[in-house]
């Protein structure tokens, strides 16, 4: 069986992109190191990759928010056009965040697939990277839930002040109903199984038909579709 370095080098290149070159330049060296998988580093801090770096392999962007404002972010998201919610070999992940631009909703929708804030320790980059390549989110719980909020208006203390969520167009369990609210958290079906105590293989039968029933490829439409439907 092949390992996950194997599954990174067959099927990944990373794009590194962020004003601060000489972090762009430890990035590289580390997931190379890590990983083993080829990355090329920007020129600026705005570029987009080429397409001959895909090769039809997927596309990791992993960007450096170091001193990014809000403005600059979502400005480097829009330059994907959409791209990221319907091209399955284009991922998006940011790193070095800082948790106090409020664009939690912003990112969702354009499609971003994770989230580490500052000071991450490369542990945890380990595993953040090994969490985004095989499709799962990676959202702070509490940065996710106040995107889900945000959708539809609301902050953390007017929820009785609200209309009720609406009614949901297709129907589901209540196990389906909590699985795809942790979906909406970002968990990874690890998670899910730990949370809910059941197995992994449950939680990959219930993931499954919520993705039939709501009618979306991928955990990232997935949570979009919690965000607007589920309270």
């Amino acid at each position: 069986m092949a390992s996950f370095a194997d599954f990174v080098v067959r099927d990944w290149v990373a794009y590194i992109v962020g004003q601060q070159n000489i972090k762009k330049g430890l990035l590289a060296s580390f997931l190379e190191r890590e990983f083993g998988f080829f990355c090329q580093v920007a020129e600026g801090g705005e570029d987009l990759p080429p397409v001959k770096l895909f090769g039809g392999r997927r596309l990791l962007v992993l960007r450096d928010c170091s001193g990014d404002s809000a403005k600059k972010l979502l400005a480097y998201l829009d330059l994907f056009a959409g791209r990221l919610l319907t091209d399955d070999r284009l991922y998006v992940a940011l790193l070095n965040l800082a948790p106090d631009l409020g664009v939690e909703s912003e990112m969702l929708d354009r499609g971003v697939r994770g989230v580490v804030n500052s000071n991450a320790p490369p542990e945890l980059l380990i595993r953040f990277i090994q969490a985004v390549v095989a499709g799962e989110l990676w959202f702070p719980r509490q940065l996710v839930s106040r995107a889900i909020l945000e959708s539809r208006g609301q902050t953390s203390g007017d929820h009785e002040d609200k209309v009720a969520t609406p009614s949901l167009p297709v129907s589901l369990s209540d196990r389906e109903r909590e699985v795809l609210m942790e979906i909406g958290i970002g968990s990874t079906n690890d998670q899910i199984a730990e949370h809910l105590c059941i197995s992994q293989h449950t939680v990959k039968s219930h993931v499954y038909s919520i993705f039939r029933k709501i009618n979306v490829p991928n955990r990232l439409q997935a949570a979009l579709w919690a965000s607007k439907y589920l309270a």
